[in-house]
């Protein structure tokens, strides 16, 4: 190569090379991304976020995942950042440094955990257009009103965060305003008069806060709002006359109010196309009320009186219907008959009775929730092959009859559960290939559980509780590989406990409860990893509990209570890993989206989610928990013939909220690191052979609402302070040697004031007690001695005498405050 070109070469790569140097960004403002990562507590969430592992020290900041730089200047322009935080979760704090990022146009940071404030400084961010920090946990009163000094700003997103304090009158002063949320905060107060001078302002969302007073009527003068959502608040009055010229509003949202006032329907603007309204339930609502909104296509209300006549014909064609506790107290009203495009129709809870009219089965819904009512008569359904319905709620009737064994042919979620259905489940099941969620629960079915139902290859939820079916569980279930929940408590089913079972490794919730099942629990029950509970009370297992459940290491809920199982607990048990801690992941719920891909401003509320419930005996008593909480965490195993003495280091399930080992044989003592365990709720110990002294440090458990102790062989003094002086008796009764208040032995005076108890031995099984005759005959003589010596100097001297009545005043007032109030 000859030298002259090589020289060129060289000088044209230089440049090259030099480019990320001169062309990069901002070297200031990478230090500033930098330390806002470490606010976020990346280093210990990793998992947050998986684009800021994109933010090294050594790359240029303008390609990290979720930065945007200005073309020609590299100043940092947007920053957008999605999080995966769980509730409960902190993820740290924004830190002044976004300050130094006087470029920024826009910022989104959401779901990110985040608590604290906004910095002070971003009121000098003038550049900023977009601000985004839902789904977090800000607080304070005084964000909105730093918001305020963003001039330029034209969307705020603040959803879902702890925001208190009332929206500031300054907000009206942010003209280029088109996108105000701030749903599900703790805002109190009024809505500003102010807004109604942000005629820039398209969409407001003030929902699921604590507002009050009277909509302004300014609000009417935002000519270009087209969604306006007020809904769950606490706003009284009605609705402005003004609301009447929104002639761009689309959709309006009201429900959940206070509303004690009559709508004039003169007030909604024709333009409307989704109404949500609730009212007192004491105002009427007619058919005039609807007859200038011929462009509706999703109705929503609740709380109202209907009187509207059967002949009356709408001049609109809704997609959607939702009627939700109005009164209506009579059949299902045949002008739904005339809206030929609808979609999906919920009649919840509206005092609806006879039977359901053909006409409504064969309109071609997607979705039909008529639940909780008084529909009577035989299911119905509509098998045509042309039919789409997917969803077909009739639970919480007084349907009777049998069930079809036809089904459409698109069906995936069927819920006919709390009603009077008769006889046995159809061996053979037809149009079932597409099932999903099938609840038959609490009905009078009986026969046997048909294997046919194997062939729901799709099913993920499946309940069949209390009811009168026998025979085993089939073994063909095991095919299910999608089942996630599996509830048949409350039967009477018998046999063995089928290991097909463990092939639905995709199963969270088992409930096989209150039947007649025998034998030993399966080893194979500790493949399914994803199970996060386990509930086999009341049924006839024996055996030792088996050490593979120590496997589940997403359990939460363990409930083998009143069986016949014996033997020692393993004590791995004691350290199952979602138990550690106070679990915050999301229970999982199965969801069926019923539009997807649709856009929810078309189609709002298009999913169908289902929530599972247990039965456990918490606090003494059988409690039924509709929904299980992320953060319920128990353990019970009561009334079984368990032995053996509980692991020292039983405390570090810090997590669990319910430990019942009541009814066994358990002996030793009650380990000291119980205290560790510190959200403690119901602690029952109750009718074992316990002995040592109850734990001292048992009042520092702030959450402990029940304790049992009773029938044992505990010694020594009751714990004070804290929450034991909540308990009464039945805590601890059956402990002989156990004294203290609240127990009637000794429990009138401090402890420093009363002897302890005499210190017993057992011999030959009889107890004998250590102490002599002569030393209480002693002790007697010095009390009487003593006694004495006092009475004299108080005979001989008055004043002292005057003394000593005083100072035996002080001290019981102070230990007796209730004295203070006799009277003589």
């Amino acid at each position: 190569m000859a030298p002259g070109t090589a020289r060129f070469l060289l000088f044209a790569v230089i440049p090259l090379c030099l480019l990320p140097l001169c062309c990069g960004c901002i070297h200031s403002e990478r230090e500033a991304l930098l330390q806002f990562k470490d606010a976020l507590n990346f280093s210990s969430h990793s998992y947050l976020s998986p684009n800021l592992s994109s933010w090294e020290k050594g790359r240029d900041c303008c390609l990290w995942d979720g930065i945007s730089c200005h073309n020609t200047t590299h100043h940092v322009v947007a920053v957008e950042i999605q999080g995966v935080a769980f509730p409960g979760m902190e993820g740290g704090v924004i830190s002044e440094s976004l300050c130094s990022l006087t470029s920024l146009a826009t910022i989104r940071v959401f779901n990110m955990g985040l608590k604290g404030t906004l910095p002070p400084c971003f009121g000098n961010l003038s550049s900023l257009r977009v601000l985004d920090f839902s789904y977090n946990n800000l607080e304070g009163e005084t964000v909105l009103t730093t918001i305020c000094l963003l001039s330029n700003l034209s969307e705020v997103d603040l959803s879902y965060n702890q925001l208190k304090g009332s929206l500031p009158s300054c907000l009206g002063n942010l003209s280029s305003l088109i996108r105000l949320y701030i749903p599900a905060n703790h805002l109190i107060g009024e809505i500003p008069y102010s807004l109604g001078k942000i005629s820039s302002l398209k969409y407001f969302d003030v929902s699921t806060n604590s507002i009050g007073g009277r909509i302004p009527e300014s609000l009417g003068s935002l000519s270009l709002l087209e969604t306006l959502d007020l809904s769950d608040n606490q706003l009284i009055g009605t609705l402005p006359s003004s609301f009447s010229r929104l002639t761009s509003l689309a959709a309006l949202y009201v429900c959940g109010n206070a509303f004690n006032q009559s709508i004039a329907s003169s007030t909604l603007p024709p333009s409307l196309q989704h109404l949500g309204l609730s009212l007192d339930g004491q105002h009427i609502i007619s058919e005039d009320f609807f007859q200038n909104l011929s462009k509706l296509e999703c109705l929503t209300l609740s709380n109202c009186v209907l009187n509207i006549s059967t002949t009356w014909i709408p001049s609109f064609q809704l997609f959607f219907l939702y009627m939700l506790s109005c009164k209506v107290d009579g059949q299902i009203p045949l002008w739904i008959s005339t809206q030929s495009s609808l979609l999906k129709l919920e009649l919840y809870e509206n005092n609806l009775f006879g039977e359901i009219p053909l006409w409504l089965m064969d309109m071609n819904l997607l979705y039909i929730n008529l639940s909780s009512n008084h529909l009577q008569g035989r299911l119905l359904l509509n098998t045509s092959p042309r039919n789409p319905l997917a969803v077909l709620d009739v639970s919480r009737n007084a349907l009777s009859g049998q069930i079809p064994s036809i089904w459409p042919p698109d069906i995936k979620v069927l819920l006919v559960n709390d009603n009077l259905l008769t006889g046995n489940i159809p061996l053979q099941l037809q149009g079932i290939s597409s099932l999903e969620i099938v609840n038959l629960a609490n009905n009078y079915l009986n026969g046997i559980i048909p294997p046919s139902l194997a062939n729901c290859s799709e099913l993920k939820i499946l309940n069949l509780e209390d009811n009168n079916l026998r025979g085993m569980i089939p073994y063909e279930l095991g095919k299910l590989s999608k089942l996630k929940s599996l509830v048949i408590k409350k039967n009477q089913l018998s046999g063995s406990f089928p290991p097909s079972i463990s092939n639905c490794t995709e199963l969270y919730f088992l409930d096989v409860g209150q039947n007649f099942f025998s034998g030993h629990i399966p080893k194979l029950i500790g493949n399914l990893s994803e199970l996060k509970v386990l509930a086999m009370r009341k049924n006839k297992y024996e055996g030792s509990i088996p050490v593979e459940i120590t496997q589940l290491e997403n359990l939460q809920v363990l409930d083998l209570s009143s069986n016949q199982l014996s033997g020692i607990i393993p004590h791995t048990i004691f350290s199952l890993q979602a138990m550690l801690t106070e679990t915050h992941q999301e229970f999982s719920m199965v969801q069926y989206e019923i539009f997807p891909g649709e856009s929810p401003s078309v189609y709002p509320s298009t999913t169908y989610m289902y929530k599972n419930g247990l039965t456990m005996n918490s606090k003494g008593r059988d409690e039924h928990y509709t929904y299980i909480f992320p953060t319920m965490a128990a353990i019970d195993l009561s009334d079984n013939q368990l032995n053996g003495d509980l692991p020292s280091d039983l405390g570090k399930l810090k997590g669990l909220k319910l430990l019942n080992l009541s009814m066994n044989n358990f002996n030793g003592v009650i380990p000291n690191s119980i205290v560790q365990m510190i959200w403690l709720e119901s602690l029952d110990l109750s009718a074992n052979h316990f002995s040592g002294q109850i734990p001292l440090d048992l009042g520092s458990l702030s959450y402990l609402g029940a304790l049992n102790f009773s029938n044992n062989h505990l010694s020594g003094s009751i714990p004070q302070g804290g929450h034991m002086t909540t308990f009464n008796n039945l805590s601890y009764l059956g402990n002989p040697n156990l004294w203290g208040c609240p127990l009637s032995k000794k429990c009138c005076w401090p402890e420093f004031f009363t002897s302890p108890p005499p210190i017993s031995t057992y011999i030959d099984g009889e107890e004998h007690n250590t102490e002599s005759l002569s030393y209480e005959i002693g002790l007697g003589f010095s009390y009487v001695a003593g006694f004495t010596i006092v009475l004299a100097f108080i005979v001989m001297k008055r004043k002292w005498g005057h003394k000593y009545f005083e100072g035996i005043d002080l001290v019981l007032k102070f230990f007796f405050p209730w004295i203070r109030n006799l009277t003589l």
